[in-house]
């Protein structure tokens, strides 16, 4: 399959972090366009670092956004294969590590200090892609409100209750708009979307498909399908094993003769409308507290790179320059 990625060049002296980004369900690579520029605003007032970042990447997943039109015939293809062959024949998260594995074994990445920034459910991605990765990638890893389940949850854990509405509620939802602007009328009107920074509302509307026409009319639609997003939010598909956690937090972690690494760190959410704090305890629990920082993103919900892109930019910045680099070798620490 193909990827579609944003590149943004930032320094010529081949020095500092490279920052591989990936979306939440039901997003695209720009979504974090928003924190991106606030995030080297920073950079360029900045006075902890120099050059600490080399290059950063967003990219969709592979049924979504840009990649979604170049993959939507293969997409086609493999469910059709999976009806008469009698398996599912959606993507699922497996299918995305394996997308993220080839990504970050591209010859443009090597020699980088790659770091992962995940939201949601490609934190998952991220998780299985270390796991059974093959490059040296990533050198560190940043979580942004993570959907990480693990097995033998009651069915009333807030994770598995959201999860399940989710895989009803995508295929209810609506997904064809006469127009864009019809559309962003709409998404206007509907909660999730409302809380919405103005940027990020204006980069998700003409990420809708290009107008389809029927016989009596056109229209705009979501380039995920609805069906290949629902199976996307069940259950099993960000269910891992404590043990898994705990070991990828090690492989990430310094010392015992490791070379450099920067460690695992996650930002949560102010407001707890999908992770409540029993969860997160469970999360951190599960890690054996092997993540290296943690912290709260003020003014936003899960949503963080929709609702709040300039609080996640100054949380990334302090995790980044006052963690990450400073393990690469490439900025000193200083009070955050």
């Amino acid at each position: 399959m193909q990827c579609a990625a944003l590149k943004y060049p930032v320094s010529e002296s081949g020095q500092g972090l490279t920052l591989v980004l990936t979306h939440g369900l039901s997003s695209h690579k720009e979504s974090y366009h928003p924190t991106i520029a606030h995030l080297l605003r920073l950079n360029a007032a900045g006075s902890r670092s120099a050059n600490w970042i080399r290059e950063i990447w967003s990219i969709d997943m592979p049924n979504h956004g840009e990649s979604a039109a170049l993959n939507r015939a293969h997409l086609e293809d493999r469910q059709e294969r999976g009806r008469k062959e009698g398996w599912d024949g959606k993507c699922n998260t497996m299918d995305f590590s394996t997308y993220l594995n080839a990504f970050l074994s591209i010859t443009q990445l090597q020699d980088h200090q790659v770091v992962g920034i995940a939201h949601s459910g490609s934190c998952t991605t991220h998780a299985l892609t270390l796991l059974g990765r093959t490059h040296p990638h990533p050198f560190a890893l940043v979580f942004i409100e993570p959907t990480l389940i693990f097995p033998d949850l009651p069915p009333t854990d807030p994770r598995i209750v959201h999860g399940t509405a989710n895989v009803r509620g995508v295929l209810a939802k609506r997904d064809k708009w006469s127009n864009r602007g019809e559309a962003k009328r709409w998404l206007l009107e509907t909660t999730i979307w409302s809380k919405w920074d103005d940027q990020a509302l204006d980069l998700f509307v003409p990420a809708l498909s290009p107008a389809e026409s029927t016989k009596s009319s056109s229209y705009v639609r979501s380039i995920l399908r609805k069906e290949e997003e629902s199976s996307l939010y069940a259950c099993p598909q960000h269910t891992v094993e404590p043990a898994q956690l705990t070991r990828m937090c090690a492989a990430l972690n310094p010392g015992r003769g490791r070379g450099p690494v920067g460690g695992v760190h996650i930002l949560w959410a102010e407001v707890e409308d999908f992770i409540p704090k029993s969860a997160r305890d469970e999360i951190l629990d599960a890690t054996s507290h092997r993540v290296l920082s943690h912290r709260v993103v003020s003014d936003a919900g899960h949503l963080i790179p929709q609702e709040n892109p300039g609080g996640l930019a100054d949380a990334l910045y302090d995790v980044l320059v006052g963690h990450i680099a400073v393990a690469a070798g490439l900025t000193v620490r200083s009070p955050l």
